[in-house]
């Protein structure tokens, strides 16, 4: 069939996305009318038949802003499929541009879960990934919340941990300040593969038993949390997984990127560039389920 528009509903939505594009500051109809090149009947009769609806509210002094109205559909679309369905075209772009495997992971009830990738996944082996879940206990689930809150990532951290943590609570809120600034967080890898957090996650869900992966727990080394930076080292780096959040309206770090590299001896210009792609992707990501970094601000 032939695509088919409704320029009225172009005009209604081009009304409300300017609104959004100015909740701070409510507009006056002359304002309205000149930016969207709408005449001023056609766009009071817009904006009369939206406040009536409560998709827009008209103040005091004859100015528009969003309405009420819009809070209940925006919560309808962040607690449904929406945003994944939002999200996964960002992993395909991704894919497309780096060439490597991307995840899209998020924290649901404790647990670190894979709800998308595009790609093959080196780092973790060929399993699809998508559905798996793994506890969100240190050193798990990190790239998941250090762009939330300092009361989040300090709840993680009060957990038990699943390994010895060798480092200074000092050394991973340095790396948290440096990643909410940078908007990245590169997992190198490192050089004892028994270390890297995909094997303590494979064996913390392999569904032994508890005896037995306590005890194989004991032979992989204390967590110091070397492996992670915020910025790109100098000549060359093992790159295993680069990560950026997605945050939703409120601030919260709802989503998070991974491209997964799982390369030796990366260039730094290479790895600057991977950063720069992942962080861009994932602030439009963010900003095309109307959130926005905190840490932006």
């Amino acid at each position: 069939m032939p695509e088919r528009r409704s320029p009225p509903t172009e005009r209604v939505t081009q009304v409300l996305n300017l609104l959004a594009e100015h909740a701070g500051a409510p507009l006056p109809l002359a304002v309205i009318a000149e930016r969207l090149d709408l005449s001023k009947p056609t766009c009071l009769g817009i904006l009369t038949t939206l406040t009536e609806t409560g998709f827009a509210h008209r103040t005091e002094d004859k100015t528009y802003r969003l309405g009420p109205a819009l809070t209940r559909i925006g919560r309808a679309a962040e607690g449904g499929i929406a945003p994944l369905d939002v999200l996964v075209p960002f992993l395909h772009t991704l894919h497309k541009d780096l060439g490597l495997g991307c995840l899209l992971t998020t924290l649901r009830d404790g647990d670190l879960v894979v709800v998308g990738r595009v790609g093959a996944i080196t780092v973790g082996g060929p399993r699809d990934l998508v559905g798996e879940r793994f506890p969100a206990i240190p050193p798990l689930g990190l790239p998941e919340l250090l762009w939330s809150s300092d009361q989040v990532v300090d709840s993680w951290l009060d957990q038990p941990p699943l390994l010895p943590v060798a480092a200074r609570r000092s050394t991973l809120r340095r790396i948290v300040r440096e990643a909410r600034a940078s908007g990245f967080l590169v997992e190198r890898l490192t050089e004892a593969p028994a270390a890297r957090n995909d094997v303590l996650a494979d064996l913390v869900t392999s569904g032994m038993s508890e005896a037995v992966i306590t005890t194989l727990r004991r032979y992989l080394p204390d967590v110091d949390w070397a492996e992670f930076t915020a910025s790109v080292p100098e000549g060359t780096t093992d790159v295993g997984t680069i990560h950026a959040p997605v945050h939703d309206h409120h601030g919260n770090q709802r989503y998070t990127i991974s491209v997964v590299a799982g390369r030796r001896r990366v260039p730094a210009r290479t790895c600057a560039m991977w950063t720069r792609t992942i962080a861009d992707r994932a602030r439009e990501a963010s900003a095309a389920i109307g959130g926005q970094s905190p840490w932006e601000l």
